[in-house]
């Protein structure tokens, strides 16, 4: 019994969707060779419309620009004192010497490096020896770039 129900709901949705599709299908088909101010009345018989006609609007450059105001007469003022002159800005140092700390401070790191390479070649307590005195050595070339 239920599978008779189903199938019955099934047939009557798709026999709606058929009904829907054909009609839309009927619809374009008409719709199609109509042309533009042509009119169908019910008898069968066109009719000719018309259009309405609209006013033609002017080109934006030629539209009408708003009318400029006269600008008031302008009132002499009495003169003013003048102002007091501000004192001169100090001048900024110079970044030559910031520029000096910096390539100081780089050449250090690459003479550090070096010497850290040196000391791969050596094993145990003659190697930390070696790194401990390229890290002084590096130390005291950093503290003595100019600041």
């Amino acid at each position: 019994m239920k599978l008779y129900e189903r199938t019955l709901k099934r047939a009557v949705i798709t026999l709606l969707i058929a009904v829907g599709l054909l009609s839309a299908g009927i619809s374009t088909a008409n719709a199609q060779g109509k042309g533009r101010g042509r009119v169908v009345s019910p008898g069968g018989r066109p009719e000719i419309v018309v259009p309405v006609q609209r006013p033609e609007r002017p080109m934006r450059a030629e539209m009408a620009k708003p009318v400029p105001r006269p600008k008031p007469a302008k009132v002499a003022k009495a003169a003013k004192p003048p102002k007091p002159t501000k004192p001169a800005k100090p001048a900024k140092p110079a970044r030559a010497h910031k520029m000096a700390h910096k390539r100081c401070v780089k050449d250090c790191n690459r003479a550090h490096k070096a010497a850290i390479g040196a000391c791969r070649g050596r094993t145990g307590a003659d190697r930390a020896a070696c790194e401990r005195a390229a890290n002084d050595a590096h130390r005291n070339c950093v503290q003595g770039c100019p600041r």
